[in-house]
């Protein structure tokens, strides 16, 4: 029976948790990023300790040929971090053993399984993903799931719904409860990644949110600053990290960085984006990537991206031996691949358009990392950040894979290229799928729809421009 004093959304996960209690023989669907591969963990990790049955299964993207490789899973098909885009099709597949409980903002639909934060005035593009959802109806099932609580942060800040310096809305909620309760670590200091993991000369080389003049891409420069700041990179054999800085030592990196960028002429607003909220598991092992949140969702991202994502539903469920292992070696090989593409984008170059840039690379880097790669591009020198960035592969079925990125500034200017893709999509039918959010989008269509994609997209962007 639902709580009467309870916000409305709650109501309706209290309405879905009851409707699961009453079935079994459950198949878990979820995408195969880090917020989707923390929301199957603790969806499936729910059902389980509900004593139902459970198959879980990951997919690329949830595209109407792909119906075919999950049918026969079980009886009811519990959809996380897609389906609100696909709910026509689902609905007529599934009928009412299927359960959604996505992020993306979709058409409205009657379908009485189906949770969308939009529904209740929440952005599931900035206040909650796929895994807070997951988490906040793990809990409606029963309140022992509590322990997954640090699935929802990682899923979110893996969506870079922290993109403002902190999580907000029911984010900034499922943050104070784990804070209260000892499972979250959350501090004000600076936000550069790499915090566990990078050498001190790589965490200042390889930074990019913010760019830091003249030390981004320079190691030479790095050691350099390092030196003349006292703040010495290795410790015996070991390179130290920013997390063995003495809090002396970070406030003095701290300062002397916000030095360097008004030198520069950095303006405030840029210079701020240095600090914000850190997440931290302080059950975690300082030294690991699973001890902080944004390079947990980097371990997480990359296992997906190289389709392992069993692999990194297995770490988010705990494991930290063999599959950990597995995971670490695809991060390495991840960022290696990363490295790759953006070493072709620079050879082949960029080309511009009056809205937008975009490059084609369509057999050359997979479409599986391709968006992660347009979206690094903000912190070279190749684009500036005046425009989206929108990237070209080819999908395994020979269909094309388009990918676009945009930044905070663009979206407050009026950009959204989820809404922009799923239009278009609408538009030029066919094959044509695909969504996103406002600041990254995806869609697939066949190669002799791009040149109408580019010239839909334009204008869609100008249309959006204009009414801000």
């Amino acid at each position: 029976m639902a709580d009467e004093s309870a916000p409305k959304w709650r109501e309706k996960m209290q309405e879905l948790a009851g409707e699961i209690r009453r079935r079994d023989d459950f198949a878990v669907v979820h995408h195969y990023d880090a917020d989707g591969c923390s929301a199957g963990a603790a969806m499936h990790k729910a059902l389980l300790r509900d004593g139902k049955k459970v198959q879980r299964r990951w997919v690329k993207q949830l595209y109407k040929e792909t119906i075919s490789e999950i049918r026969g899973l079980g009886k009811n098909y519990v959809f996380v971090d897609f389906g609100a885009g696909q709910m026509e099709y689902l609905s007529e597949e599934f009928g009412d053993n299927l359960f959604v409980f996505d992020h993306h903002q979709g058409a409205k639909t009657g379908h009485r399984n189906n949770f969308s934060p939009f529904d209740f005035g929440i952005n599931g593009g900035t206040e909650v993903s796929a895994s807070g959802i997951a988490y906040l109806f793990a809990k409606e099932l029963d309140n022992k799931n509590f322990d997954l609580l640090p699935l929802a942060v990682v899923g979110a800040v893996g969506d870079m719904q922290d993109y403002s310096g902190k999580l907000i809305g029911l984010n900034a909620e499922i943050v104070k409860e784990g804070k209260e309760s000892g499972i979250l670590k959350v501090e004000n200091d600076l936000r550069l990644y790499g915090r566990v993991s990078r050498p001190l000369v790589q965490f200042l080389m390889y930074s990019t949110s913010p760019m830091l003049p003249e030390l981004t891409a320079n190691e030479e420069n790095c050691r350099k600053f390092l030196r003349e700041n006292g703040i010495e990179t290795r410790e015996g054999e070991r390179w130290r990290t920013y997390i063995d800085l003495s809090r002396e030592e970070k406030e003095r990196l701290s300062t002397a960085l916000v030095m360097h960028l008004d030198r520069f002429g950095v303006p405030e607003w840029k210079i701020s984006e240095l600090f914000g909220e850190v997440y931290s598991f302080p059950k975690e092992d300082a030294h690991s990537p699973c001890s902080e949140a944004k390079e947990y969702s980097t371990l997480i991202n990359s296992c997906g991206r190289h389709s392992e994502a069993d692999v990194a539903v297995e770490v988010c469920l705990g494991d930290r031996q063999d599959y950990y292992q597995q995971a670490l070696a695809l991060m390495a090989e991840h960022r290696r691949q990363l490295r790759d593409g953006i070493e072709y984008v620079k050879q082949k170059g960029i080309r511009e358009e009056k809205n937008f840039y975009y490059f084609d690379a369509a057999g050359k880097i997979q479409e599986s990392i391709v968006g992660v790669v347009a979206g690094m591009l903000y912190g070279s020198d190749m684009i500036q950040s005046n425009k989206p960035i929108i990237a070209i592969a080819r999908n395994e079925d020979g269909t094309l894979k388009i990918s676009g990125r945009a930044t905070k500034e663009l979206v407050h200017s009026g950009i959204n290229l989820g809404l922009a893709f799923r239009e278009i999509c609408a538009e030029i039918g066919g094959v044509a799928e695909g969504g996103g959010h406002a600041v990254a989008a995806g869609l697939k269509l066949e190669e002799k729809d791009l040149k109408d994609f580019m010239q839909k997209l334009s204008a869609k962007l100008s249309e959006q421009l204009k009414a801000t």
